[in-house]
């Protein structure tokens, strides 16, 4: 009798290395931001904007080492990262996009908020399959 191993604990670790991936891309936005290489002056941004890419930048690393590393640092990252950012997109998005003239954002930008609602609720749906999936106790 052949014992047929479960590819769930592979899924799953495809699942957190994917989402970590994704974070890396997002750390890497908000240095961008910083260094105003992606087309605004940081120092002149909303301070609301500024402290938003500051908190964000640490838990996307948070995110990325913690899965990298099957921690489960990296898994609560997560969810704190991608809850609090569906809320700052649908429940705070006035709070958000009230900002000087300069700071104003377009239509396009508008709907690119709405693209990161999805990908928030998608990786939140995703991330609690692949945990449930991993062997008890552990979050490897």
């Amino acid at each position: 009798m052949s014992v047929v191993s479960s590819p769930w604990p592979l899924l799953s670790r495809l699942v957190f290395y994917t989402v970590a991936a994704f974070y890396a891309y997002g750390a890497l936005v908000h240095i961008l931001n910083m260094a105003s290489l992606t087309g605004f002056a940081w120092p002149a941004a909303p301070l609301k904007w500024q402290f938003l890419d500051i908190v964000y930048l640490v838990l996307d690393v948070t995110v990325v080492a913690g899965l990298l590393r099957g921690a489960w640092v990296g898994i609560a990252a997560f969810y704190c990262a991608a809850l609090s950012q569906i809320a700052l997109y649908t429940l705070f998005r006035g709070w958000v996009l009230d900002v000087p003239e300069p700071f104003q954002r377009s239509g396009d930008d508008l709907a690119y908020l709405d693209g990161l609602v999805a990908f928030h609720i998608v990786t939140c749906v995703a991330m609690g399959v692949a945990i449930a999936a991993r062997p008890s106790g552990t979050p490897r």
